[in-house]
């Protein structure tokens, strides 16, 4: 977000405490590296990342967590070095909005690094089929498939930490990487006359989907829309076979009776995924790109996150590996010894306990060496929000009291507290304004988590002690069920083919609005930001924000209602609203989303496109996510801007709104070319069609 706005954006900020690498990082030796000028790069000079996939941490230390990752020859600029306890230098560089540190061994002066130059070797392939991946391990995806006999011109060649060598092809309408065997004669002979060279499934048979949203297409290629996301392990029917000349291979399947689209093969088996729950142990795991410590770290997850686990296999240390799906739904490997089928967590996120004493301390750390902020008065309620056990050994829980103050409380403390009851009561069937509810009464203030399953399935959780289940047939709903763990219960909702829901957590009672696919009867909020007196950012040739996003508000309008939905307006004309103002008029109603416009400001050379979420403080916030992905994905395939990503942020009109709910920036006002566009009527529409197509997918899927 723009610094003009800063100081009316509320983030929240919780104090944390250290946390400990779990398995040492292993650096492999780069013989590239060590014949790179090892003299210090000066501040304010640019240089280049000498390596794929190179970790960007917040600070100097393998132990900081990674920010971003950069790719071989990227040109950063250097803002600072320094050289930490255990003598390895570091350098902060910037690209960008980016900053973080990166160690000098896979950093080089842009002027004394002269990368190879490209080979020209042609190669022929011997394996009937062999796939091409995006990087150098059998852990990335397939881009391509090359046959027998095919000859490819070789760009690049890799050995990796398995000790295995890989080719990097060019293949003219793609690039990627080859495994060495199947160049080799000797390693893979010639299939014998009339042998198959593909493994699709039969047409009739089922396939079940290796990962959660996985986009079934309108035709074979991803540049189609998307009609459906299957989720983890759900079961459908092959209908028809598609290879393009490249190899990749295509499968139709039945949805259901009445849809049918495109996957990709590779990204179904023929077997259920392992499917299992796992919790890090950890303090801090490594993610990494194969089974064994060998392998490169992709990502990093804290003590108690939960991952899926889709198969498993004997790593060559002997430890089993896990390959799973993390949250931002990519496939890594993690060691037995890190994880559990058990939740490491005594207390619930989310849940509330009455404070039973007068005397317990609130502190700001994890430990008593902490400042005392707050004493907790009896007979107030708290929420959970998190564990840790510090080097003592300490059990810590952090809450939220109910003045507002986040800190943490010794476990002992809280062993006489006593659980808030959480029970969803007397179920009713409810019609207004030609939409139908299903709403619950709760028997106190609390707040009910959600996740949506596989075949239209909506589970509520969050540490629910009672339900009570509706009776009779509820139109758009095929069942509600409830499931006992321990003294916990969560419900099942499964709705009909075709139907979905818009929900919202009130103080009193939980509401789900049950909803036909399509935009049609549904209510967006649209927010042009700023107005009035807050003109947002302002362009190098004076182009206020303010003026730019109620132009695109307005067009967005027209644009949605083409679509048979309803929009609201927070303004219509130049006038300031407060934040608080915004807000209050999405969660007063019921409206099924919510989308505030924004145009960006940083630097004259900042571009591209961005949508922001919120799912720490946001109920809606899986919702939102979803929605912010839809809407990206087409606002980028509409204004041809860079694309920025959609990414988490606790903007006020995010967090503190009930529905689901998203900021997009447009572009840059601060860039003299993207503030030429904004100024462009044929972009700002351009941008309406493109967030109304998002929508639409939005509200086309489940």
């Amino acid at each position: 977000m723009k610094k003009l706005i800063a100081s009316s954006v509320l983030a929240t900020a919780a104090l944390f405490p250290a946390i400990v690498q779990a398995e040492s990082l292993d650096t492999p030796a780069n013989t590239l590296v060590e014949q790179i000028n090892s003299s210090m790069i000066q501040t304010g000079k640019n240089a280049l990342i000498t390596e794929n996939n190179v970790n960007i941490r917040k600070g100097a230390t393998t132990s900081y967590q990674v920010v971003t990752k950069l790719s071989k020859n990227t040109v950063v600029k250097v803002i600072d070095s320094f050289t930490n306890s255990k003598g390895e230098l570091w350098y902060r560089i910037e690209l960008g909005s980016v900053k973080g540190w990166v160690i000098q061994d896979y950093v080089a002066p842009s002027n004394d690094y002269k990368p190879a130059p490209p080979s020209t070797e042609v190669k022929t392939i011997y394996a009937a089929k062999a796939p091409v991946r995006k990087g150098a391990t059998d852990s990335y995806s397939i881009v391509t498939y090359v046959y027998q006999n095919q000859k490819v011109n070789i760009i690049d060649t890799f050995k990796n930490a398995a000790g295995e060598t890989w080719y990097r092809a060019d293949l003219g309408s793609v690039k990627g990487w080859i495994h060495g065997d199947a160049f080799d004669s000797t390693a893979n002979p010639p299939s014998p006359p009339g042998s198959e060279t593909t493994d699709l499934p039969d047409i009739g048979s089922y396939v079940y989907s290796g990962q959660n949203g996985l986009d079934v297409r309108k035709g074979a290629t991803t540049s189609y829309a998307s009609v459906y996301k299957l989720s983890l392990n759900q079961k459908v029917k092959v209908i028809d076979h598609f290879t393009h000349t490249d190899g990749t291979a295509w499968l139709r399947v039945e949805v259901n009776a009445s849809l049918a689209g495109w996957i990709p093969a590779e990204s179904v088996s023929t077997s259920e995924s392992l499917n299992l729950d796992l919790y890090v142990t950890a303090d801090v795991a490594n993610l990494r790109s194969g089974p064994s410590t060998s392998y490169s770290i992709m990502d990093q997850a804290t003590k108690g996150t939960l991952l899926k686990a889709v198969k498993s296999e004997k790593g060559s240390d002997g430890h089993l590996w896990y390959q799973v799906l993390t949250s931002s739904n990519q496939l890594a490997w993690i060691s037995e010894t890190i994880v559990s089928t058990q939740t490491t967590n005594t207390y619930a996120v989310g849940s509330k306990y009455t404070v039973s004493t007068s005397n317990t301390n609130l502190r700001s750390g994890a430990s008593t060496q902490y400042k005392v902020v707050e004493v907790l008065k009896k007979n107030t309620t708290i929420t959970i929000l998190g564990e840790f056990k510090n080097s003592l050994g300490q059990q810590w829980i952090n809450i939220l009291s109910s003045s507002g103050k986040k800190g943490w409380v010794l476990s002992s403390d809280m062993a006489s507290f006593q659980l808030v009851s959480k029970k969803l009561l007397s179920p009713t069937v409810t019609t207004s304004g030609g939409d139908q509810y299903l709403n619950w009464k709760k028997a106190s203030n609390f707040s009910v988590s959600y996740t949506t399953l596989s075949s239209n399935r909506l589970k509520l959780t969050g540490g629910l002690t009672d339900v009570e289940l509706p009776s009779g047939k509820i139109p758009g709903i095929q069942s509600v069920e409830t499931f006992a763990s321990g003294a916990e219960k969560s419900v099942v909702i499964t709705f009909e083919p075709g139907y979905s829901f818009t929900m919202r957590n009130y103080n009193d009672k939980l509401s789900i609005k049950i909803v036909p696919f399509g935009m049609k009867g549904k209510t967006i909020i649209v927010d042009a930001g700023h107005g009035g007196k807050d003109s947002g950012a302002v362009g190098p040739s004076g182009i206020k924000e303010k003026d730019v996003v109620l132009a695109t508000a307005l067009a967005l309008k027209e644009e949605i209602e083409k679509y048979g939905a309803t929009v609201i307006l927070t303004r219509s004309t130049d006038v300031f609203l407060e934040l608080a103002e915004r807000t209050a008029i999405a969660n007063k109603s019921t409206a099924d989303a919510f989308i505030s416009v924004h145009a960006d400001s940083f630097s004259a050379s900042s571009n591209g496109s961005t949508t922001y979420y919120n799912s720490t403080v946001n109920f809606n916030g899986p919702r939102s996510k979803t929605l912010g992905s839809a809407v990206q994905k087409s606002m980028i395939s509409s204004l041809s801007t860079y694309n920025r990503g959609v990414k988490e942020q606790n903007f006020y009109v995010n967090r503190m709104n009930d529905l689901p709910s998203i900021l997009v920036e447009l572009a840059f006002i601060s860039n003299p070319k993207e503030e030429k566009l904004l100024n462009s009527s044929d972009f700002r529409k351009k941008a309406a069609v493109g967030i109304t197509n998002g929508l639409e997918e939005y509200f086309n899927n489940f």
